[in-house]
């Protein structure tokens, strides 16, 4: 396996990446050790400071344990909240017990020419993405997302129907997102969004205005999220991922 010198991710947490994917697939198991940095650096062509700070970003994150004398190990899975859209609250609603789904309205697709999309994404060819979260087989929550085309070249590849876009991008991509700005207004629905959503047109719903930065690649995804409030309360927490390093950023 390789690593992506050439994107703007360090390689050490391209390495934490592959480390949790592999533990997320269940190829590592918890309570099992993990290779040794030696092996690692071997099996990836890289520094074992590289791989020792891989591990422990992962330490700090809580997948691994190192134990004096044996070695580096997997910890039981935590919940985390997913940045990348809402499906932080979904996640959160899975841990009060309701059943979350979530469905493409149609296959996402490339467009051009939406010059109301905000900064980098005006005019250019993005990716829309629509999807629909239901909690029990209610709607609850609409998402159009839009993606910087030319940094997720090849999306079309992937199936988004219940998957998160915070994983695709991490796993398939070596991109994560460093910051979010948003805007919170309340909408007034249309035709469409009230049907998607079982409401009758013109009742009101929280619309969030979502831009998600990577690094040096500002704005890349732009998300407009409709959420229903009659029934239910929103609530989210961002977190900014650890991207400290001594190793300078660069664009290709």
């Amino acid at each position: 396996m390789t690593l992506n010198v050439n994107s703007p991710i360090p390689l050490y947490r391209q390495l934490a990446l592959r480390i949790r994917d592999h533990i997320d697939r269940g190829e590592i198991a918890v309570s099992e050790r993990i290779p040794s940095e030696n092996a690692l650096a071997r099996e990836y062509g890289i520094g074992r400071p590289t791989v020792r700070q891989a591990t422990d970003l992962l330490v700090r994150e809580g997948i691994l344990q190192r134990r004096r004398g044996s070695g580096t190990f997997v910890l039981p899975p935590t919940r985390r909240i997913d940045l990348f859209s809402l499906a932080g609250t979904s996640a959160a609603l899975r841990e009060l017990g309701q059943a979350v789904a979530m469905s493409l309205l149609g296959p996402q697709r490339l467009i051009t020419g939406l010059d109301r999309l905000p900064g980098r994404l005006a005019g250019k060819p993005v990716y829309e993405v629509r999807r629909l979260s239901r909690i029990d087989g209610e709607p609850v929550l609409l998402e159009n997302l839009y993606l910087d085309a030319g940094l997720f070249a090849g999306l079309e590849r992937f199936d988004l129907e219940n998957a998160s876009l915070a994983q695709i991008a991490r796993e398939r991509f070596f991109l994560e997102a460093t910051s979010a700005d948003q805007a919170f207004e309340i909408h007034i629905a249309d035709t469409e969004t009230a049907g998607l959503l079982a409401l009758e047109a013109g009742s009101p719903v929280l619309k969030v205005s979502r831009r998600l930065h990577f690094g040096q690649y500002s704005g890349a995804i732009y998300a407009e999220i409709f959420c229903r409030t009659d029934r239910y309360r929103f609530s989210q927490t961002i977190t900014t991922p650890d991207l400290q390093s001594k190793e300078p950023d660069h664009v290709e």
